[in-house]
């Protein structure tokens, strides 16, 4: 679940110092709002309790989202001035605060990095968009009778795909992606995500298919 902090905040407006809850840890698979604050950029704004003035704040938190192959570091943008330092601390965390969150040793994902929660926003509006094409392109599928297998998250996203890969027949094979994506093209020529993932596909050298989304029970 997402947590919180306490920290010592001074209004910029009043001058009054107050003690604010600030999120630590935002699990954007299982907290929609705090995602939507994200988005619209609320996330990092409080209210003063003496003078009522919106304060903008950071603190440094993570972003989890496994399903979607998200553990993302989010460090207040003034940190830039140091940027290296301040990731190679975090890069010396990741490990045990990886294990302490998700109580796993490994994933099939890197971490990302952030200074400044703008960086994420845009990652999440960015996914939204993606996922939109994708709902679409699932649906064509779904009426022609084709089958979907789920695309790696962070692949898709380097890739600028879809975040899944519909295939005919009964098992999925380079062929079969192939014959199911020219098809879903030909019914929709504006989706753009699946003529990449046609690009892909037609690059590969072998008939196998190694982005496929591993499993992941977090």
């Amino acid at each position: 679940m997402s947590t919180k902090g306490v920290f010592k905040v001074k209004c910029p407006a009043c001058h009054e110092q107050f003690d604010a809850d600030f999120w630590t840890v935002v699990r954007g698979d299982r907290d929609q709002e705090l995602k939507e604050m994200l988005i619209s950029g609320e996330f990092d704004l409080l209210m003063c309790p003496r003078c009522s003035a919106l304060v903008a704040y950071e603190e440094t938190f993570i972003y989890l989202d496994p399903e979607k192959e998200l553990f993302v570091f989010v460090m207040p943008e003034a940190y830039l001035k140091e940027k290296e330092k301040w990731l190679e601390k975090m890069r010396a965390d990741y490990d045990m605060v990886k294990e302490s969150l998700l109580n796993v040793r490994s994933l099939c994902f890197e971490p990302v990095y952030f200074f400044g929660a703008a960086g994420l926003a845009a990652l999440l509006v960015r996914d939204r968009d993606i996922e939109e094409e994708t709902e679409v392109m699932e649906f064509i599928a779904a009426e022609k009778k084709f089958r979907t297998a789920g695309i790696r998250p962070s692949f898709a996203r380097a890739h600028d795909l879809p975040f899944s890969l519909p295939y005919s027949g009964g098992s999925l094979s380079k062929d079969t992606a192939l014959a199911a994506v020219k098809d879903i093209i030909a019914s929709n020529e504006a989706l753009l995500r699946a003529q990449n993932l046609l690009k892909i596909l037609r690059s590969l050298e072998t008939a196998e298919i190694g982005f496929i989304k591993c499993n992941l029970n977090l």
